[in-house]
This record gives C-alpha cells, structure tokens and sequence, in this order.
C-alpha cells in the first residue's frame, strides 16, 4: 500500500486527492457532494479517485477525511436529543447564557433567541458540590438522584447525556461518578463530562461546549461507522484519521469521542495546506482565501502558522474548541445575485449549492449567480469543463444574468461586472477583519488563493490590498483535501490557572506544563503514535489581572526556569496586546490557562521542488479569446495549467485553465511558475 488520500466534503462538492509515495505524483477528483447521505458522495468520490489514480482501494495507506456533519447539524438544528446533569440550582446555565443578543444588526427589534440545545425539560440538577478555588468536595454527590435523573432522561426519549457540574474543571471527582453511573443505569447512551471536553473555568461556557459534542454524537458515531464499513466492503486497510477543526487530525475513535472538536474541519485543511505551500516557497507571511461554491473562508498565517482561536462560531454559537482562526462570509460561487426594492445589487448569502446550483450547470438553476457572472465574462472560457467533465450552458448562464441587466439598465456584461464587484466587496471586508481590525497591515503578507472560485477573483482582491505575492498552488480546487494530507495527528490539553505573575515564579508554571506534557503523551500514545514522531506546544492564556481580554502566548517550560521566564511571557503579552488595541496597561499580567499542544508527526505528502525552465508558455497556449475586465474587452491568451511548466512566465491579462479550478490573471499584471509549480501572480512592471 504506497497510497495517502485526502477527501473533503464541501457544500457543493466533495474533493479527493491521492498521493503516490513512489512516484510522488498527486491525483485530483471532484464529484458533486450528497447532502443527503454525505457518506455516499465519500465513496463514490474515493473510487473515482482511485480508479484515476490507476489504483485501488485496497492500496490505500493512509486515508485523512475532512468533514461538515457536524457544521451542517449545527447550522440546520439537526442534532441529537440531549439529557443534561448538572449541579441542583444552576439547571437554568444554557437559558441564561451571556448578554451578547444573536442575530443582525439591530437585531433586538425582533430577536428571536436560539433554543438550547438541551432543553430545559431534559435538564435535571442534582445535589452535591465542589468548593473554588481550592476544589474540595464540601457536598457529597447525591447518587440516588443521579440514577432517578438518568432513569428518567432515558425513558424520556434522550439520545445521550452530558454532565457538567459546578466547579468540576477544578475537580472532576463528581463527574467522573456521574458518567460510571450513566453506564451502569443507561449503558446505550453516549455521555460527556465537562472537565474533560472543556476542563477550564466558565460555567455556560463548558456547559454548552460540552452539549454540543453530545448533540453531534450519536449522528457522527454513525457515520463515521457507515463510512469505515463501506470503506472496509470495497477491501480498504487505511487507517483513517478525522480533521479537527484546528487543522490536526485525529482517529475515527477519538473523533466519535469528541465530535465537537470537527465544527471547523473542512476549512482548517485548506488553511494548513496554504501555510505548508507558502512556508515552502520562503513566503511564511499570508493571507488565504478559500472561495468554493456556497462561502468563501479567510485566514490569517504568521510564521508559517495559522492563527488559532479559542472560540469558535457555527452559525450563532459561540463555543470552547481550538480551531483555526477562519472568518467565513456568504460569498461563493453559487452565490445569488437580486436586485433590491431600493434598486442595489446584492450578491449572497443564499447559495444555489450543488442544487439545482448555477444556471450555467444546466439543472435547472435560473436564479444568477456568482459563476454564472464569470461564464458571462469569458472569466471560464469556452473549454472549461466543470470538473474536468460538466459542460457549461453558456447561453443559460446569459440569460440568468440578463434578468440583472434589464432591472439595472444595463448591458449584459455590466451586470456581471457588478455581481463579481459585491462579491469582492465581500471578501475584501473579510479579509480586512482577520488583517487590518486585529493589527496586521496586509500589505506586509502574501495572498494564497484557492478553492474552486478562489482564483478567479483574487487577482482583484490582490490589487485592493496589495497583498504580492499572489500565489496560486497547483490543484487549488482540492486545497482542502491537500491540506489534510500535511497535517498531523494533534490534540490540545488544558488546566485553568488564574495566578499572577506577582504570585508564581516560572519553575511553578513550567511544573504544570509537564503535568500536562503528560497527558499529551499519554493520548499519543492511545493514537498510535511512536514516541520519536512525538511534538509538544506549549502557551499560556494571558491577560491583564481584573480584565477578561485573554490571549495566547507561546512559551517555553526551558526559558521559565530563568529568572527572566516569566517577565518575557510579559513582554510578548504587551506587545501583541498593543499591536491589537494600541496600548497597554501598568497591570500585573495574570496567567489564566495553560495549554499543551501534543502532534503526533505524519508523512501523507511530500512537497518537491522542480528546476526551471524556459519561460516561453506558447506551448501551453489553447486558444486566443476575447475577455471582459472593467468595462473593456481585452484579447486573452487561454493556457492549459496542466501544460505549464516551472519557469514559465505569463502577461496578463490571461486565463490559466485546469479541471478543478480556473486562475484569472487581470490586465497590467504578470505571472510565472515557481519551482513548486505554483502560479506566482504579481503587478507587472509598468505598475
């Protein structure tokens, strides 16, 4: 078995990549995904791959899958039932919540509240307590209760149980017999425990953290348990690992542990990937953008590193799980376009997906979209096929646009012009909450375009932000799916801490790291890890004592024994603190939590480097078309990526042509193709 696969399921497709360990080459397949049966669109997508690949299943090494089940339940409501355990008197913690009002701007005028996800009718409380700070029980648990809660929970019809008690990140004793209890009195039910999933303080929070992973359980057990029982009828071996929504992998098992950890999968790999793509190429700075079918995706990478997050946001919830820091807006290819009463364009969030999708596929779609605009303009010329296999109803796609045109009296082409506008409006802003409103200034990164549409628009968004160079990676359709092939087996560990810098010296901090180091070693160990490919992260949650603004500073346990340790966790606080806000305060920096990243290091891909060649691209050149860009038609030479080779060198403007994506090069703009067979898009010197 020489084969590693890569599958990301997406709202319009579902991408597969395989990579030969002995020849090194990359393989690419796109099918349309299966809403309804995700496991399907998986398996149908994987033999297609393979059968490209002149491969098998069954020679399949290692298989990484990046999922949206559990981002799509959350999304549409469409989770499991939920029994909550949690302390007697806080059985209201889910209703309470925070102050913060969910929905648009002014949205109070007619807010309607999201129900919990465990109802207040399927919540019982039962006595016993632990103390804070110091975690002692000062109330025994009260176990009759408990076995009567569960009694009931289970003949009321609920599909698992979460147990989160007050104060039990400080001392799971309570949970821990909560759980032993649920197996012996309902042992068909999943259950979660707090100081597990989320072991920090933050009652609401940790309580819905948790009843999210148990809202996803019993639907994500079963699928990932569909999925390897179709994997193993079609005579696959591969260990499969699952995609964290913090671009770390996981096993199957451990994923139906802790589901909650895949709310961001898909859109961490694409993420990864751009950052392993980029670090490559000597550009460790970058912006990404991921624009696919349904919303594009936007990240920030420093280093060579892609900016995580402690909160992540599906829909509106708000909760506890490390993830890539992704900042998602409704713009997509399948994007809608409608004229409003007041007479403005506007372009999303509502999507045509991958049905009936774009009118331009031919399903039936009317409506006009984002895709359909590009076919308008000669955006995706005559040869493309979508996928490598669909062809486009071109006529189709300019009589959707000229229900615009007419409402805006405008030409045709107007219209699309003023759809791709919006929509880069859109992604602009996106791009400038996760750069300019935390700090950074644009100009000083690179851009990494991919997903299906993503190339297309970027050249434009490239020029607004002046974010050079552009870099497109080869097989920018399947980034995702690629993405998942770099990453690593990971998991974080957490304690809460809450001391400061006038209380603990840094051999106290550094003791606790290893405690937790421990713990990482452990679960390492559980995946099947060997203990050379072991790694270890280390960070602290920091913030001003008596303010609640945190952030994450690495750090390491061998700097904190000198004496300087902890005042060098200070200096990196203040100035992330001041690059963000523009000041900072004559406070005592208080540690909050302390984490530990633990990676398990895995080969699924290897990036090589190509020498360069002639720069003449003539011999990828297919055909000479006439293109709109701002207003003019311009004579636009159409080039076969599969053609090109390193060394390459392109004027613009020019359309780069290949099955799973197509890459736009505007007017006054040059590219080339580097040594990793990316397109490096830059402005052209007369700019």
């Amino acid at each position: 078995m020489t084969h590693n696969l890569g599958v990301d399921v997406g709202g319009t497709f579902t991408d597969v990549i395989i990579f030969d360990e002995t020849t090194h080459e990359l393989t690419i397949d796109k099918v349309l995904s299966t809403p309804a049966n995700p496991a399907e669109g998986v398996i149908h997508g994987i033999e297609e791959a393979t059968a490209k690949a002149d491969t098998t299943v069954a020679d399949l090494k290692l298989l990484f899958h990046g999922t949206t089940v559990v981002t799509n339940m959350l999304l549409e409501e469409a989770g499991s039932r939920v029994g909550l355990v949690t302390t007697a008197g806080h059985e209201d913690v889910l209703h309470l919540a925070r102050a913060w009002t969910p929905g648009p701007l002014y949205g109070w005028m007619s807010m309607e509240k999201p129900a919990p996800l465990a109802d207040l009718v399927d919540t019982r409380g039962v006595g016993g307590r632990i103390s804070s700070p110091a975690g002692e029980e000062i109330e025994p648990l009260d176990e009759t209760a408990v076995r009567e809660a569960v009694r009931e929970l289970e003949a009321a019809g609920v599909e698992s149980i979460t147990v989160a008690l007050l104060n039990a990140y400080l001392n799971p004793a309570h949970e821990q017999r909560v759980r032993e209890i649920v197996a012996e009195e309902a042992p068909e039910l999943p259950v979660s425990i707090s100081s597990e999933i989320v072991p920090e303080y933050g009652e609401y929070e940790r309580t819905l953290t948790t009843v999210i992973n148990d809202y996803a359980r019993p639907t994500v057990i079963s699928y990932l348990d569909d999925l390897d029982e179709s994997l193993s009828a079609a005579g696959s071996e591969a260990t499969m690992n699952v995609v964290r929504s913090d671009g770390g992998l996981m096993s199957s098992g451990a994923a139906k542990e802790r589901p909650v950890e895949l709310a961001l999968s898909g859109p961490s790999g694409g993420v990864v990937g751009a950052a392993t793509i980029a670090s490559a190429k000597g550009v460790p700075d970058v912006l990404t953008l991921d624009m696919g079918g349904t919303s594009t995706d936007v990240s920030l990478v420093e280093d060579g590193t892609a900016e995580t997050t402690r909160q992540t946001k599906v829909g509106y919830r708000e909760f506890k799980s490390r993830s890539v820091d992704v900042n998602t807006v409704g713009a997509g290819g399948g994007s809608i376009a409608r004229v409003q009463l007041n007479g403005s364009l506007q372009v999303g969030p509502e999507s045509a997906g991958a049905d009936p999708g774009p009118a331009c596929y031919g399903q039936g779609g009317e409506e006009p979209t984002v895709t359909d605009a590009n076919v308008v303009l000669g955006r995706i010329p005559p040869s493309v096929q979508l996928g490598g296999r669909m062809e486009l109803d071109r006529e189709a796609a300019r009589d959707a646009v000229a229900t615009i045109a007419d409402e805006r009296g405008s030409t045709v082409e107007e219209a699309a012009q003023a759809i791709l506008d919006i929509v880069n409006e859109n992604m602009h802003g996106a791009l400038r909450v996760v750069s300019v409103e935390r700090g950074y200034d644009p100009r000083e990164f690179g851009l990494v375009a991919f997903g299906g549409a993503g190339p297309m628009h970027a050249n434009a968004l490239a020029d607004v932000m002046d974010t050079y160079p552009l870099l497109i990676p080869p097989g920018p359709g399947v980034m995702s799916a690629f993405g998942f092939l770099t990453s690593d087996i990971q998991n974080e560990f957490a304690e809460t801490y809450l001391e400061t810098d006038e209380d603990v010296d840094g051999a106290d901090v550094a003791e606790e790291f290893r405690a937790l180091e421990a713990e990482a070693t452990s679960w390492l160990a559980s995946e099947g890890v060997d203990e050379a490919d072991h790694a270890f992260e280390y960070a602290a949650d920091c913030r001003y004592f008596r303010q609640d603004i945190q952030m994450s500073i690495p750090v390491s346990p061998e700097n904190l024994q000198r004496e300087s340790g902890l005042a060098e966790i200070k200096d990196d606080f203040e100035a992330r603190h001041d690059r963000q806000f523009g000041f900072s305060l004559d406070a005592p920096l208080e540690i909050a939590n302390l984490r530990v990243i633990g990676k398990g290091r895995l080969q699924g891909v290897t990036i090589e480097d190509q020498p360069l060649g002639d720069a003449d691209p003539s011999d990828a050149e297919l055909a000479i078309e006439e293109v709109y860009f701002d207003g003019e038609h311009y004579d636009t030479a159409i080039y076969d990526r599969t053609e090109l080779r390193p060394g390459n060198a392109i004027d613009g403007p020019a359309i780069v042509t290949d099955a799973d994506s197509t890459v736009v090069v505007q007017p006054d703009h040059d590219a080339t193709i580097d040594r990793y067979g990316n397109i490096e898009i830059n402005r052209g010197e007369n700019r």
